[in-house]
């Protein structure tokens, strides 16, 4: 399933929009590893690598919860007593006072 939604990420999510920004990144990492050592470049590659990870999994969460979402409100969409908050929260309500009514 988690190849699938990735699939589907890599489908409808343009990564054009982010291009110059990603560009702009890369000239800052280089400037900075040629003022370092190679120890300290080595942990700055260390640091964008684990950085890059954490965001692609977190892009890739995101569009997964975005799509259980549209799921959800799809099938909502389909069935004929759609969920209604004022209903729900007056039958609530209408329950709570018949509690405290009835000893």
């Amino acid at each position: 399933m988690y190849d699938y939604m990735q699939a589907l990420q890599e489908k409808f999510f343009s990564d054009d929009l982010y291009a110059k920004q990603r560009q702009e990144i890369e000239t800052i990492r280089c400037k900075l590893s040629h003022t370092l050592d190679k120890q300290q470049r080595k942990q700055l590659l260390q640091l964008v690598d684990a950085e890059s990870q954490l965001r692609d999994g977190m892009a890739l969460d995101s569009f997964i919860a975005g799509f259980r979402l549209a799921c959800g409100i799809g099938s909502e969409l389909g069935r004929s007593n759609w969920y209604s908050y004022v209903e729900n929260e007056e039958q609530r309500l209408s329950e709570e006072f018949d509690e405290r009514m009835d000893p």
